[in-house]
């Protein structure tokens, strides 16, 4: 009998694990997101998807506080 292969799952970027998985308001967030930096969390990670994240998360937060 065949076996179904399994297909790889794409791998989700920190971002949207952290905006969809992670409670907690847009600062809070980002507070964890450079604490988890921070302690090396993201050693493995590209640079450019971390810059990302990071810009995204500091947006959001602002945008919640009223800046933009």
């Amino acid at each position: 009998m065949l076996r179904k292969r399994k297909e790889a799952k794409a791998k989700r970027s920190i971002l949207e694990s952290l905006l969809r998985d992670v409670q907690g308001t847009p600062a809070e967030k980002l507070a964890m997101f450079e604490r988890l930096k921070a302690a090396g969390a993201f050693v493995h990670e590209s640079a450019a998807e971390l810059a990302e994240a990071e810009k995204t998360l500091r947006t959001f937060a602002a945008m919640e506080k009223g800046s933009i």
